[in-house]
Formats: structure tokens, sequence, C-alpha cells
């Protein structure tokens, strides 16, 4: 699934750049939930594979999953500090980047409201819950809030890195993963119609934007939980015979689909994408999971979600120009700064990752 991945994730960059010679794939909210079933597909996988017997440990699971996010998390966010404060140092104060909302807030936030805003830029949980607070700079204190973009200042402005708070999300789906991933499905079904029914309630009561339409958990749930019955989907059908022809099929229909997505002039077409991606995701692991390639290129989704932002950042800073356009610069930049952040942080602690677990046949899970 590593090609299919890397798109998801470069269909991010372009959602905040432009798109790549008109094609902007599915958008960032597809891409988002898409990454969600992947998401639940993987951890049901590795928790029913990897993470037993010897190594059915909640605190093992739950370690190894911070180090596959944190290192390259803290380093951008790092660069992205230091870069700031160079700028900052260089404009004699005059230009103080991502301190700069800090500076003019800080004596407006009591400190139970600074307190939450650093722990969540570093260590990315509940970055989401910051999509539903506000910040009342007349006592100092944050408040609940229906609609981000209607405050003065909007919260979010204070991450560092804005676009991890899907990673907030993430790790709330890996707290609970290991009591409800090895459940039947006659539990699992019933919590994917509750949390479509909440998405159902919550639009009829005309909350149907962003952050209700794909930052909020409990909704967003339904997909984790759609990738855990895929991967039940995929241990019926593993041992069965088939054709490869077959195989590569759905797997290109997929990736045309995701690449093709804004101009098929089909209706219900994020319904119909997801349910067949949902559908499609165990044939397409049967036919990808030994593509040494694929995995390597899926390896870099998680560095270039995180990453482009700051990329970004300092293109601007540096004045590099976009010689291909907006969206491609950005998006080969990104990768480029990608491939580095995975051959010399990720690699590293994966090795790390895969001593701490008894070995098995899943790798860089």
């Amino acid at each position: 699934m590593g090609v299919l991945r890397f798109i998801l994730a470069v269909t991010v960059v372009i959602a905040h750049s432009s798109s790549i010679f008109g094609f902007s794939f599915v958008g960032g909210k597809i891409a988002v939930q898409a990454f969600y079933i992947i998401s639940g597909f993987y951890m049901t996988l590795i928790l029913n594979e990897k993470y037993v017997g010897i190594n059915n440990s909640y605190k093992l699971f739950i370690s190894n999953r911070f180090l596959r996010l944190y290192p390259i998390y803290w380093i951008v966010l790092l660069l992205t500090i230091l870069l700031s404060i160079a700028i900052s140092i260089y404009s004699n104060g005059r230009n103080l980047e991502q301190f700069a909302i800090y500076a003019e807030y800080f004596d407006k936030m009591n400190f139970g409201s600074f307190a939450f805003l650093i722990f969540t830029n570093l260590f990315l949980f509940l970055q989401d819950i910051v999509m539903f607070l506000g910040l009342d700079p007349s006592t100092g204190n944050l408040f609940f809030t229906t609609n981000f973009r209607e405050t003065i200042p909007q919260l979010h402005q204070f991450l560092f890195i804005s676009q991890a708070w899907t990673i907030g999300v993430e790790i709330s789906f890996y707290l609970i993963a290991p009591f409800i991933v090895r459940r039947k499905l006659i539990y699992i079904i019933p919590l994917i119609f509750l949390s479509l029914l909440l998405r159902f309630v919550l639009t009829h009561y005309d909350l149907d934007y962003d952050p209700w339409s794909y930052r909020f958990f409990p909704t967003e749930l339904a997909f984790f939980l759609l990738g855990i019955v895929s991967y039940q989907i995929y241990v019926k059908m593993r041992n069965l015979k088939i054709k490869k022809a077959y195989l590569n099929t759905i797997w290109l229909c997929i990736i045309a689909f995701t690449l093709f997505y804004s101009f098929l002039p089909i209706p219900y077409k994020y319904s119909i994408y997801l349910f067949l991606f949902f559908i499609c995701l165990p044939f397409i692991f049967i036919l990808t999971k030994k593509w040494r390639l694929d995995t390597y290129i899926g390896e870099l989704s998680y560095p270039i979600y995180i990453s482009h932002i700051f990329v970004l950042f300092s293109m601007n800073l540096f004045k590099i120009p976009y010689v291909l356009g907006f969206g491609l610069s950005l998006t080969i930049m990104t990768v480029l700064f990608s491939i580095l952040l995975n051959e010399f942080v990720a690699k590293k602690i994966e090795t790390i990752r895969q001593k701490r677990v008894k070995p098995t046949t899943l790798t860089r899970l």
C-alpha cells in the first residue's frame, strides 16, 4: 500500500499549496480519512500478528507507536523553532515568525492555557481538540467553540506544526486499539453504526463544517473501525488463490480513482471512494505486501505529511523559486527532505523498534 499512502500524503501537500497540472487528487479531507482506514487495518494487523504471545504488551505497543511518531515530529518541530529563532535574531525582533502569536497573547493567557498549548505542541496529543477551543483574552481561559474560525485569536495558530492535529486523532486510535481490534464484528459493526449515526445527527443540527466534518474523533472513529473490518476481510481471503491480474486491476483502479477523483462527475463520489477504498484494501495489501520499493515509498508518507509546512516555510524564507509551479515544486522539495528524514532518522529508530519486539514476518509497521 506504499504508493497509495504516498499519493495520499502528496494530496495533503497539494491541498496546502496548489494542484499539479490541474490534479488535486482526492483532496485533504478524504486523504486524511483514507489514512484513518489504513491505520485501522495496520493496527489490527500488527496487534493480531505481531503483538501476540510474549509481545502481547500494551506498554510495548504504545511505546513502539510513539517511537515511530515522535522522533520525526520532534526534529521538524525543533527545526521550525530554530529557524524562527534565527529569523527573530536576524531581524532584531521585528519578525518573530512562529513566536509572533505567543508574543502577542502571552500576557493574555493564564498558566493553564499556556501549559496546555506547550504540552500539545510537544506531545501531539490533543492537538485535534485545539480545533474546538478558543482563547478568551479577557480572562486567559480556553473555551469551547463550535467554529474555531470565528474566534480571535484562532487557537490553531499556536501550533508550530499545524497539520499535526491528525496525529492527535491517530494517537487516540492507538490508545484504544488494543481493546477493540481483536473484537468480533458483532461488536465492531454497531460501533461503526453509532459513529455514522452521530455524524448524521451533527449534520442535522448544521454541524457539517470544519472542524466537525473531519476533525471530531467520535465521528472519525468509523473510518478506523472500517480498517479493522477490512483486515478481517483480508484474514478470510488471504489464503485464497486470487489471480494477480485481478489484484493488479483492483490496485490500478484505486490509484486511478485517487488521481483523477477531482475530474470525475460522479454523484456521491465521496462516499463511493471511501467505500471502495475500504473494500479494496485487503486485495491491495495482498498484492503489495512483499514489494520492497512499494514499502520504501510508503515509508515516506509520514515524513512528507509532517514536514511539508516546514519545507514551505523554508522555501518562502530563503526565496526558493517555484520553478515548476507551487504544488509540484513544494512536493519535490518535501519528498527530498523526507528521504533525508527517513534515511537518517526513521531507519535508525526503526532498528530500535524492531529489537524491542520478538522477530516476526512483519516489519516497519
